[in-house]
């Protein structure tokens, strides 16, 4: 094809995309909802509501559903659209507005997140559960004395809300204020015995100060909800960190029977059964580690320390391999890398 020939094929193929997305621009500002309305997505759940929502349009809380599954499955602009059409159809809903609002936080943009939670204690300025949602906001947001102020508002109006102190135990943390994290911790778990993460958080804190009770807090933790991997795993690394090796890997062994996926599990029993010299019993935790964990590069790499004790040394540059093409910041594993290399 001749340069001119070719410069007017691309010119006519260029007025025929600029003509099509013209085209696509005008249907979608006719119904900016129908392209995600009719489209299949493969997943029943999502697919029925779509079906439901075609059938009944105005219906706020179809879009919410949905927007709650896109949610949850991180597709948040489609998530972001449902709920700002939810929002056409029913300005006064707060849920809409917090779950917008997570949205778009998690979308990368928090400017919209905040104004998401603006617009909705706009309509209900003293609405506890939209103030609580606030400071958390700003928490994440590192507005840390804002969201104080936000908490305050909320212990006026309910002197007894638990999370409100719980709250306000984070920002002191963040602050580094941890004697008045203590004391709000403290308040939140006499009001509320279920709140487990107060009860790890006063655990961590009062481990920071080498104070025994901090093992107390934990199992005060696990009691709270026996089912929480957290608290558990909190009481297990504080024995593992305090000599109390088969204690901590008992409990290890307990979370990978409850939960299969629970990653740090399997890698601090590894790495206790490697500080016990069981060769064997750490390697099956580390090869566990890789399967339930394929991009945790800690896996590999002490997959790859197990081999290389076990003198297998093909297998242990494969793992300091692998490790390295998912981390190859960690100095560790570039100077086992580098190190087998050379050998």
């Amino acid at each position: 094809m001749s340069q001119i020939l070719k410069n007017n094929y691309l010119l006519n193929n260029a007025r025929n995309i600029f003509l099509f997305m013209f085209l696509c621009f005008c249907i979608s500002c006719k119904d900016d909802h129908k392209v995600s309305q009719s489209a299949t997505s493969g997943d029943a759940a999502l697919d029925k509501l779509t079906v439901d929502i075609n059938k009944n349009s105005s219906n706020a809380g179809l879009y919410f559903q949905r927007a709650q599954l896109y949610y949850e499955k991180s597709i948040y602009d489609l998530s972001i659209a449902d709920l700002k059409f939810a929002l056409k159809i029913d300005s006064l809903n707060p849920d809409y507005y917090h779950l917008l609002s997570d949205a778009f936080l998690d979308y990368g943009n928090s400017k919209e997140a905040m104004n998401a939670m603006t617009d909705v204690l706009s309509l209900y300025p003293e609405r506890v559960p939209t103030l609580l949602k606030m400071s958390e906001l700003k928490y994440i947001l590192e507005d840390f004395e804002s969201s104080i102020m936000t908490i305050n508002e909320v212990v006026r109006l309910d002197p007894q809300n638990a999370e409100a102190y719980f709250m306000l135990g984070l920002n002191f943390i963040a602050l580094k204020d941890n004697s008045r994290a203590i004391n709000a911790f403290r308040t939140a778990v006499e009001m509320d015995s279920k709140l487990t993460d107060a009860w790890i958080s006063l655990g961590e804190l009062h481990e920071e100060k080498n104070d025994p009770i901090a093992l107390q807090y934990y199992e005060s933790a696990i009691l709270s909800d026996p089912n929480s991997m957290q608290a558990k795993h909190a009481k297990a690394f504080y024995l593992q960190n305090h000599g109390k090796i088969n204690e901590a890997i008992k409990i290890y062994n307990e979370i990978i029977t409850q939960d299969k996926m629970y990653s740090d599990a399997f890698l601090n029993s590894g790495l206790l059964y490697l500080e016990l010299d069981s060769l064997k019993r750490a390697y099956e935790q580390f090869d566990l580690l890789t399967s339930v964990s394929p991009t945790n590069y800690m896996g590999f790499y002490m997959r790859g320390v197990v081999n290389e004790k076990l003198n297998k040394k093909d297998l242990a540059l494969k793992d300091y391999q692998s490790a390295y093409n998912l981390n190859n910041q960690d100095k560790k594993v570039q100077d086992a890398l580098e190190s087998l290399k050379n050998q």
